[in-house]
């Protein structure tokens, strides 16, 4: 048995922080995509340690650790092979906390819902701050809004309906999440910016108007590097929509000629945005 949990990327966020880590979170939207990561669990003796191996090799690992410690009953061994690169917004740590989760609940026979299983994984992002919003929509699946902070059970999402989307993604390495989160002065702007951009949305829920008030954001919120501003004008100019993955050193775009605009700028990768959020295989 394993687990696979979709990548997840954001377009525009405000942070909500709470005390109370089932409660602290984000509100925004973003998209989980067919680039993600996909998790075995082995149980060990009696007396060994738990372990967790990313990409083949022992890992810290502080996310999925924190979910073992609070979910296993005995020592485990949890195997995550990642399809992205760590750090440059693709949720990655999310993807294992959550794959990790839901193989310990099936393997020890924890009868725990999936909201309770993602609640597990929510709290360790947010104790080691690592995320704030990716777990619910990974959790979810498609392109989610999250309208209330907080863990899958606690916080609430909606979903727009879209058509099978292609989305193309160039990145160029990682953003320090917890150095954005914890400067006031950027964080009042990224606040400001995200909380217009969702009432926007939920005026007029498309896609479109997601990948426009996305792009935005980036700018009006400062975040944008100046490589992203002329990828993005490059998308524009053939017709398609892009803006930076939030938070990472990373690009995000949908139409058929933003492919071709944004290997100017570097390799690019080709994915999905998927119907489903995480699962059990």
């Amino acid at each position: 048995m394993k687990a696979f949990v979709p990548g997840h990327i954001t377009g525009f966020f405000a942070v909500k922080r709470d005390i109370d880590p089932f409660r602290a979170g984000s509100v925004g939207c973003g998209m989980t995509l067919g680039v993600g990561a996909t998790t075995w669990l082995e149980p060990l003796l009696p007396g060994e340690e738990s372990e967790v191996i990313l990409n083949g090799q022992p890992s810290p690992a502080p996310v999925s650790r924190q979910v073992i410690d609070f979910l296993a009953p005995g020592p485990v061994r949890v195997q995550t092979d990642l399809q992205m690169v760590m750090g440059a917004g693709f949720g990655a740590s999310g993807c294992g906390a959550l794959g990790a989760a839901y193989l310990l609940n099936a393997r020890f026979n924890l009868a725990l819902t999936s909201n309770q299983v993602g609640a597990v994984a929510h709290q360790a992002e947010v104790a080691n701050g690592t995320g704030l919003g990716d777990v619910i929509a990974q959790n979810t699946g498609g392109l989610v809004i999250r309208l209330h902070p907080g863990a899958p059970g606690t916080g609430v999402v909606d979903r727009i309906p879209i058509p099978p989307t292609r989305v193309y993604c160039l990145v160029r390495g990682p953003m320090s999440t917890s150095q954005v989160l914890s400067d006031p002065e950027v964080m009042r702007e990224v606040n400001r910016a995200g909380e217009r951009a969702v009432k926007e949305l939920l005026a007029r829920p498309t896609l479109e108007e997601f990948m426009r008030l996305s792009a935005r954001f980036a700018r009006e919120s400062g975040l944008a590097r100046d490589w992203m501003l002329d990828a993005m004008e490059a998308v524009e100019a053939r017709g398609g929509q892009a803006s930076m993955i939030m938070l990472g050193d990373s690009l995000f775009a949908v139409g058929e000629e933003s492919e071709e605009a944004l290997r100017e700028f570097g390799p690019v990768v080709s994915t999905y945005v998927t119907k489903w959020g995480a699962y059990l295989d």
